[in-house]
């Protein structure tokens, strides 16, 4: 009897994963399914790493640890009553890297997950979260490998959870906004072209659950979604038509710093400083019979 119930507890998950509703419609006579090794509903009691890593070096085509003075810790990322949660917050002392060209000093930490399996366009990717009440920030993003002229980004959704005393002009409204990128690096992998769009919600990141997509529909065109309703299109520089990475992070941005006394990064309360993500999931395209 107790594997019998085991069994039938096993199906009705399966079923339960499988039958998600994308929040658009898929085009006439097809029907959105779950790609269940790019979903994830966070149910468990630690994250899943046939589709996950941690590890901000642990990934076989990445590894960038943070940019500075924030650094990626595995650490940082728990699963608890259904949601993920990426914390940030004050190292206990200075960490020195010297993996880069210069070396990079990191006082505070955020993180990153990376899946293990790459997509590419025709599919439907979808992610539900709160943006943490820090200056840091980040988001839900695809990337592919480091390789240079062939170095593709799309940034689904970013922003910040507070606007610091020291932001750039251009970024004080990053608190409340869906912003979404296509980016291309040219020979230089640091020379970028983009194609960019933005809206502005009512209510800041930080202040309530907000479901943000993106149909990768095709190598020349991008539809984003804010709540399951089409808020732009995006057209990117190049032809978007290679395997990219599943990637969400949490980070300091260099446009909105850390204050010097480590601002609400080190001085806010840990459910101010978290970032929760109730699901990421990824659909493709299929015939409804």
């Amino acid at each position: 009897m107790k594997y019998r119930i085991q069994a039938l507890v096993l199906i009705s998950f399966l079923i339960f994963i499988t039958n998600f509703s994308a929040q658009i419609k898929a085009t006439e006579g097809k029907k959105w399914t779950v790609i269940k090794n790019l979903s994830d509903e966070f149910n468990g009691k630690k994250l899943d790493k046939r589709k996950w890593i941690a590890d901000p070096e642990g990934h076989p085509d990445f590894g960038w640890i943070g940019r500075p003075p924030a650094l990626f810790k595995e650490s940082s990322i728990t699963l608890n009553k259904g949601k993920l949660e990426i914390e940030v917050g004050k190292l206990d002392k200075t960490f020195t890297s010297y993996k880069y060209s210069t070396p990079s000093v990191y006082n505070y930490y955020g993180g990153i997950i990376r899946a293990l399996k790459s997509i590419s366009y025709g599919h439907y990717f979808e992610a539900k979260f709160k943006m943490n009440k820090t200056e840091m920030g980040g988001g839900f993003w695809l990337m592919s490998k480091n390789i240079c002229d062939f170095k593709h980004e799309i940034d689904i959704t970013e922003s910040v959870g507070s606007i610091s005393p020291l932001a750039e002009e251009w970024g004080k409204k990053w608190d409340k906004i869906m912003h979404s990128n296509t980016i291309h690096r040219k020979t230089n992998c640091n020379e970028a072209i983009r194609s960019q769009a933005v809206v502005y919600p009512e209510v800041k990141n930080s202040d309530k659950y907000y479901t943000y997509g993106c149909w990768w529909k095709s190598p020349t065109e991008l539809l984003f979604y804010l709540d399951g309703k089409h808020v732009y299109t995006v057209n990117p520089p190049v032809n978007f038509n290679q395997e990219l990475f599943l990637h969400f992070s949490i980070e300091k941005y260099d446009w909105n710093p850390i204050p010097e006394d480590g601002g609400k990064v080190a001085s806010a309360s840990k459910d101010d400083r978290t970032t929760y993500i109730d699901y990421i999931r990824t659909y493709k395209l299929e015939d409804k019979n």
